[in-house]
């Protein structure tokens, strides 16, 4: 068994009338099997491309995500949905981290909008204990 540590860290300047400024840490059990890795993704949105699927996962289970867009160009989106609804664009050098529940027909999939060089997506997936 594996484990991550995961540590969000919030702070404002001048947006509140208070200052904010929030840490947490949280450790995950997970599989030793997690996956990591960078992709091109020059899949479009008509044809996604499943990067989780849920029969290798198993139904009901608790999935640790992390992606984060590479692209340093500007107007180079990672799309994300769960089954066929969209539920987040990643701007260049956007990420983001969540625990994922499969259910029967959510896979996890991916598009960008360059079909033609791609966009390049660095993910860790790892099956929570």
């Amino acid at each position: 068994m594996a484990s991550i540590n995961t540590r969000l860290s919030l702070s404002t300047k001048n947006v509140f009338t208070n200052t904010l400024n929030l840490r947490y840490n949280k450790a995950f059990s997970i599989d030793a099997d997690a996956e990591r890795a960078v992709k091109t993704i020059k899949e479009a949105s008509g044809a996604p491309l499943t990067l989780l699927s849920v029969s290798t996962y198993g139904n009901e289970k608790n999935v640790f995500i992390f992606l984060r867009n590479r692209s340093a160009t500007a107007a180079k989106y990672i799309y994300l949905m769960v089954g066929s609804q969209l539920i987040m664009r990643l701007s260049p050098g956007q990420y983001c981290m969540f625990p994922w529940f499969t259910q029967t027909s959510d896979d996890f999939k991916v598009y960008s909008n360059d079909a033609s060089n791609g966009v390049n997506l660095e993910y860790f997936i790892g099956k929570m204990t």
